[in-house]
């Protein structure tokens, strides 16, 4: 029995590896080896039921909570007009939630089957087979002549997301190997993976990459050595001065254009409708701070700029998406209680990875935190899964002894 255990939890493991793999390839496969290894951990879980115990604390039940939210929210507002079975973003985000919280929970509670450094070097496997097959795709992509490369999720922005988030996971992976030559492959990781990013046009990727690259990179090694760091820079400056006015400039001049006509009461650009929706967002939160449905969103934000404030009128486009930002979204729809969740989960994990000394999952969570300021990514499936699967590996790079 013990030994079905063992290979049970390497079945779960070394899917959810191949999952992280095929993101940004492929859509269909990712979503496939992530639900089998859900299924894998189920099994698990049922013959481990004599050892199964609610403490210590562990990332799944943020994750569980804010899944159960989404639910309970979708069958109070959205169940009797629609039912189960038409398709709604925030029902099948539940169910992948709840779900991931099983995977979360089943790698982290019986990680003492792996030892961590076979696990680490597992991970550094499958991170770089990732890595350079989405970079491949990309640059593919590029020379096929697509303005914005997305890879296989077919949507830039969020493949810039996702692929920002893999590179640091597996510079990370490189970092804890402590060899001086990785520590160069790290660098030059990182310097492959911002020209891709360029490529992908996403300006939010373009200004936290390098930023998140370097925090990472001061958290793990506590201090940095002054000839490396020039290096570094320079070799960044050059990247920066060769990409500037073919893939930077334009998104500078688009940027500052956009703040000017939002100003000037023009919001139908990339930016101004984002203003006009957090805007919309926030009034819909605090006129319903219980919540509210997705159809009453629409119909009381038409009314609310029909009655004074027309120069929001873009948000109406998006209105029956989302709000391309991830607090406001919840603060729209599900009002104080959806919103205080959604803080628990984002303040509970960046605790937990602190108090643990976890770089992956601390650079995981801010990068999802911060992309959540101009997007949603919480429901879109891919990178839903994408950030569920990496919360499930992250427990072993806990530098902290277990308890």
């Amino acid at each position: 029995m013990e030994k079905i255990k063992l290979r049970l939890y390497q079945l779960a493991m070394i899917l959810s590896l191949i999952s992280l793999m095929l993101t940004l390839v492929s859509s269909g496969k990712q979503r496939e080896f992530f639900y089998i290894a859900i299924y894998a951990s189920i099994i698990g879980l049922a013959l481990e039921y004599k050892s199964l115990t609610l403490r210590p604390f562990t990332i799944a039940y943020p994750i569980l909570l804010i899944g159960l939210v989404n639910l309970v929210w979708y069958m109070i507002y959205e169940y009797q007009s629609e039912g189960l079975n038409i398709y709604s973003d925030y029902l099948g985000a539940s169910k992948k939630l709840i779900l991931a919280s099983i995977l979360v929970f089943y790698i982290d509670r019986f990680k003492s089957y792996i030892e961590k450094a076979t696990f680490q070097r597992y991970f550094l496997f499958a991170s770089a087979i990732g890595f350079m097959l989405a970079t491949g795709y990309g640059l593919w992509q590029a020379s096929q002549g697509m303005a914005r490369v997305e890879m296989a999720i077919n949507r830039a922005t969020v493949s810039a997301y996702v692929y920002s988030v893999l590179s640091l996971a597996f510079v990370y992976s490189l970092y804890l190997q402590q060899n001086v030559k990785l520590y160069v492959v790290a660098g030059l990781t990182i310097l492959l993976s911002y020209f891709v990013i360029l490529l992908t046009g996403t300006r939010a990727a373009m200004g936290l990459y390098l930023l998140l690259a370097i925090v990472l990179t001061l958290y793990h090694f506590r201090k940095i050595h002054l000839k490396s760091t020039l290096i570094f820079f320079c070799i960044v400056a050059g990247i920066v001065i060769v990409s500037y006015k073919p893939l930077i400039a334009p998104k500078i001049a688009q940027t500052q254009t956009e703040v000017e006509k939002y100003q000037k009461g023009i919001d139908r650009t990339s930016l101004g409708a984002r203003f006009s929706m957090w805007t919309v967002g926030i009034q819909n939160g605090l006129a319903h701070p219980l919540g509210q449905s997705l159809e009453n969103r629409e119909k009381w934000t038409r009314d609310y700029i029909k009655n004074g404030h027309p120069h929001l009128a873009t948000a109406l486009v998006y209105i029956k998406v989302h709000l391309h930002n991830e607090l406001i979204e919840k603060f729209s729809l599900q009002g104080i209680p959806g919103l205080a969740v959604l803080l628990f989960f984002f303040v509970s994990i960046i605790a937990y990875a602190l108090s643990n000394k976890n770089g992956l999952l601390l650079a995981t969570m801010l990068l999802l935190l911060l992309y959540g300021l101009t997007d949603v990514i919480l429901l879109s499936s891919e990178a839903l899964i994408f950030f569920m699967v990496l919360f499930a590996l992250s427990p072993p790079f806990s530098q902290t002894k277990n308890r």
